[in-house]
């Protein structure tokens, strides 16, 4: 499906999930016919220190505005399987998660803010430097939401309270104040509504 096929809507949702920190409740939007659902929050000073490591290249003044953006998208198959199934619809979640992303990050850039995206499958910046450390999606997603986590193995998988495990999450980060993130986005999710 190409980005000009993507119908979009955007729909606040309830969540029981509030913490002090969370600047946008969970929200969730249509992209490329794929259920989305984000939430913004500024992390505490042990998260940003975390963080250092992970982007090595951010100043420490910038460190203390940095937002961090859980992104679930929704899945039809259950993610705790190995299945073919299951590890066909990861890589189109992946490829869903980093075009919507790269839409928000070059929009944000374009007006002076730094952003960035990970990739969940590594866990590392896609356009920035590597850092030390990877990012876990899983658990910084459950650290800033407090969903439940099961453990599988060697694995952790996220429990959205409403989809359950069927879910992909990634992490998009940004320096812009929390307000125009959002017009970003809603400007995006305009724009695709309209081609």
């Amino acid at each position: 499906m190409t980005s000009t096929q993507c119908s979009t809507h955007v729909a606040p949702i309830t969540s029981k999930t509030q913490s002090q920190q969370c600047l946008q409740r969970p929200t969730r939007l249509k992209y490329c016919s794929s259920d989305f659902e984000y939430s913004i929050h500024s992390p505490q000073p042990r998260f940003q220190r975390e963080l250092a490591h992970i982007f090595p290249n951010i100043r420490r003044q910038d460190m203390k505005r940095i937002l961090v953006v859980p992104v679930i998208q929704r899945c039809d198959n259950d993610m705790v399987g190995i299945t073919q199934s299951a590890n066909t619809e990861r890589d189109v979640k992946l490829e869903l998660f980093v075009e919507w992303g790269k839409l928000v990050v070059d929009r944000l850039r374009s007006v002076g803010m730094w952003a960035d995206i990970m990739d969940p499958a590594s866990g590392y910046p896609i356009y920035g430097a590597p850092g030390a450390s990877p990012y876990p999606d899983v658990q910084g997603t459950q650290a800033l939401l407090k969903y439940d986590i099961q453990n599988t193995g060697c694995c952790h998988v996220l429990l959205h309270p409403a989809w359950g495990s069927k879910i992909y999450p990634s992490t998009l980060f940004t320096t812009a104040p929390a307000d125009i993130l959002i017009k970003v986005i809603e400007e995006i999710q305009r724009s695709r509504s309209a081609t």
